[in-house]
């Protein structure tokens, strides 16, 4: 068995590793969510999912579009972008002229892009208190699309550092299945995941 998580649900993934308790689970999600809004209440951000892969999302938008990041690399035709309000709006109407049509997402910020970078540190410096034990099953990282190691100082680290990098769902799923997983099965209150993994 291994388990792997989408952004915030990294955390829900170590936790059924075995390296975070419960009460330590608990006490991470909070933390994470009070510095990721204290991090974004400077600058209004927000996301959009574009129906195209990262590389066409990338060609269309090329240099001009320096404020927008790829957040999310769910599937091979869906890549989340993620940015300051404005700079978003901007991107979606680039990538509906480059024949690449886009949704706004329902989010409260713009998360994993440099809106939300200054969370890292002081959630790093929360985790360094936290007790986080060594994953009794291999627990994927999202930024680094492998698992994560048995070191707790590197799970802190790597968690501290998730919260601007992107998600490469799309590799991590790639490395699951190259690592022998045939079976996947999403355990929460939807199928979204579900759904990226089968395209």
């Amino acid at each position: 068995a291994q388990v792997g998580g989408h952004s915030y649900g990294e955390l829900t993934a170590l936790h059924a590793a075995g390296a975070l308790s419960t009460d330590a689970f608990l006490a991470a999600s909070r933390e994470r969510g009070a510095r990721m809004a204290e991090a974004a209440a400077t600058t209004e951000g927000t996301m959009a999912a574009a129906r195209g892969s990262a590389k066409s999302v990338t060609q269309i938008l090329g240099d001009a579009h320096p404020d927008v990041v790829l957040a999310n690399l769910n599937s091979p035709k869906q890549t989340v972008i993620s940015g300051p309000v404005s700079a978003v709006e901007a991107a979606v109407k680039a990538l509906d002229e480059g024949g690449v049509m886009s949704v706004p997402l329902p989010v409260a910020t713009a998360f994993h892009s440099p809106i939300v970078a200054g969370a890292s540190k002081p959630y790093g410096a929360f985790l360094a208190e936290l007790d986080v034990g060594a994953p009794t099953i291999p627990a994927w990282s999202n930024a680094e699309a492998a698992p994560y190691p048995m070191d707790a100082a590197a799970i802190r680290t790597g968690l501290a550092e998730q919260i601007a990098c992107p998600v490469r769902f799309v590799e991590m799923i790639e490395g699951m299945y190259a690592d022998g997983v045939r079976t996947f099965v999403e355990v929460g209150p939807g199928s979204v995941l579900a759904g990226l993994v089968k395209r």
